[in-house]
Parts: C-alpha cells; sequence; structure tokens
C-alpha cells in the first residue's frame, strides 16, 4: 500500500501490445514505491508514464538523443518547478517490445522487468 508521499500518475497507452490494466497497475506500484522510499517531497506531484512501441521510441529517441535505435525507456525530467504552478516532476516512455525482448533474454517475467 502506498504512503503520503506519491505522485499523481498519468498513463497513456498508445501501442496495443501493452495489457494495459495490468501493466499499468504494475508501474503504479513501482511508482509509488519508489516515492515511498525518496527522500525528495513528491506528493501531489505530477508524472506522466507512455506506453508505445519500438517504432514510436526510436523515433523520440533519434529526435532527443541523435540515436537512431529503439530502446527500452527515456526519461524526460521536468524543469525546475515555477512557484505557483503545478510540480511536474517529467515523463518516461517505455517500449513494449524492447522490454519484452530483454525480458526474455534475461529470462524473468516480464512485469519484473517493466
Amino acid at each position: 500500500m502506498a504512503g503520503d508521499n506519491v505522485p499523481v500518475i498519468d498513463i497513456a497507452v498508445e501501442a496495443g501490445a501493452w495489457k494495459a490494466q495490468d501493466d499499468e497497475d504494475v508501474i503504479t506500484h513501482a511508482i509509488e514505491m519508489a516515492a515511498d522510499m525518496s527522500e525528495y517531497d513528491v506528493a501531489g506531484a505530477e508524472l506522466s508514464v507512455v506506453l508505445t512501441d519500438d517504432a514510436s521510441i526510436r523515433a523520440i529517441n533519434a529526435q532527443w538523443r541523435h540515436k537512431d535505435e529503439p530502446t527500452n525507456v527515456l526519461s524526460f525530467p521536468a524543469p525546475p518547478a515555477v512557484p505557483g504552478a503545478p510540480h511536474l516532476l517529467g515523463d518516461i516512455v517505455i517500449a513494449h517490445e524492447t522490454t519484452k525482448r530483454e525480458a526474455e533474454a534475461e529470462g524473468k517475467p516480464f512485469a519484473d522487468h517493466l
């Protein structure tokens, strides 16, 4: 069960390979546990997670990191907070196919690797 130090998590599913509710539950649980262990106050802050595919994350990786290849996850921290504005933590983008390949290569369940 999550404690009091948890952000608001917005999850967008942009690729059909994701098992929406199951995968969203895994991600939400992981973020809540990390937030509870954090030394930073993230209560009420906003975090965006996008569940996508290799093609989409490859384009994002090429644009922002100049690496024309898929990757498992990209993260984009938000700029410093502006007084009076919502506290934004940033964005996380996860590719299903790469995450699945890595889990299989490491012999672990997809949810554990996710």
